[in-house]
């Protein structure tokens, strides 16, 4: 396990970038003459992006890991070097869909290769381990890209994470060892792989889970700015944060022992009636209780959807990942798009946490139809 350490700093990277910027909205509008609004499609353009790129280059990418792993990280570190330094929007929206893609490329293949490099009763650890990095990077590098935003301007949170990412590279480029090739069929054996009815409905629950989740979490500022957190702000973000933290590195050993189809409806279930509490943003411990729920089922909620599509497609696995991946970010898109939209039109905290409340009830069904579909198999 310890060699998968570059993958992981990889992944803190990645979770540093698609997500530091709901916190900077403030910061980065006035300085590119636009709106917040216009700034949270920054996250919408880089999860789109990411969206798209995973499915479309996953064969290719796993024939030559390392080059491709290397290639992605290089034009991640680059697209992030030009974020820190736009001089206006167009440029800014433009650098977040540059790294998207190339985030799209890394992550759903370092996942599938640190699969590979252990062993099979270890998977579960593995993936969630690197899904982890992801985790981290929000509860660790959201906080501290905060604290040097403050420090000195909003460009040095975006330096951070080149910085995070050119060690990754390096880490990659200097592993010892062949990394192993990753599995995957045509692009029109893909399609099919991908629209069976099982893997279709699994991808559904991944997609409507970072709808609710990672869309919601990208106006966190505007969710607590009403409540009684309103000045406890980067509190409530340090505690959604290490929530995230102690259910991406906590549900590794579960997805191992666990029947994933069955844990994966547990946790819909707590992300539900977490996302339920936040409509209380009056009442401070249902908020943190709430915030903290939330951070953790919506991060624990990735790998033991992984591992079911794995199982499902032994011998097209960086497709399996790559649309499980790629349904998070595009749901995490879509969350941010709807977000953008609500915000605009000025609606109360409340209706926002009870819309996204509504998306995570809407996939919970669609895994219990999902563990039904297996059981009649």
């Amino acid at each position: 396990m310890r060699q998968l350490w570059p993958f992981v700093l990889g992944s803190v990277a990645l979770g540093l970038d698609a997500y530091v910027i709901a916190g900077l909205l403030p910061a980065i509008a006035p300085s590119l003459g636009t709106r917040e609004a216009t700034v949270g499609l920054g996250v919408a353009a880089f999860t789109g992006s990411y969206a798209i790129s995973g499915p479309l280059l996953a064969g290719l990418a796993g024939q030559r890991p390392r080059r491709s792993l290397v290639a992605a990280l290089l034009v991640f570190a680059v697209a992030n070097l030009i974020t820190a330094l736009s001089p206006t929007a167009g440029v800014f929206l433009g650098s977040r869909v540059a790294a998207g893609a190339a985030a799209g490329v890394y992550s759903p293949l370092s996942s599938a290769v640190a699969a590979e490099l252990v062993a099979h009763d270890y998977r579960g650890r593995a993936l969630a381990l690197v899904l982890a990095g992801l985790a981290v990077g929000t509860v660790f590098g959201v906080p501290v890209g905060l604290a040097l935003a403050q420090q000195w301007g909003w460009r040095a949170a975006i330096l951070l994470i080149v910085g995070i990412g050119g060690a990754a590279l390096a880490g990659v480029a200097l592993h010892g060892g062949e990394l192993p090739a990753i599995p995957a069929s045509g692009p029109v054996e893909r399609l099919r792989s991908i629209t069976r009815p099982k893997n279709l409905l699994t991808v559904t629950v991944t997609l409507l889970t970072g709808v609710a989740s990672l869309g919601l979490y990208t106006y966190l500022t505007v969710v607590l700015s009403a409540g009684s957190l309103a000045s406890h702000q980067s509190m409530g973000i340090w505690v959604w944060g290490i929530g995230g933290a102690v259910g991406a590195f906590g549900i590794g050993r579960l997805v191992d022992r666990c029947d994933p189809l069955r844990l994966s409806a547990f946790i819909l279930a707590g992300l539900t009636f977490a996302l339920i509490g936040m409509t209380q943003d009056q009442v401070p411990g249902i908020v943190v209780a709430s915030l903290f729920t939330w951070g953790l089922c919506g991060w624990a909620s990735l790998a033991p959807q992984q591992k079911t599509l794995l199982q499902a497609n032994p011998t097209d696995g960086a497709t399996a990942v790559a649309a499980n991946a790629s349904a998070n970010y595009l749901g995490s898109a879509l969350g941010a798009t709807i977000g953008s939209l609500l915000v605009a039109a000025h609606v109360t905290p409340a209706v926002l946490c009870g819309s996204a409340a509504a998306v995570a009830a809407l996939a919970l069904l669609c895994q219990i139809i999902r563990q039904q579909m297996n059981s009649n198999a």
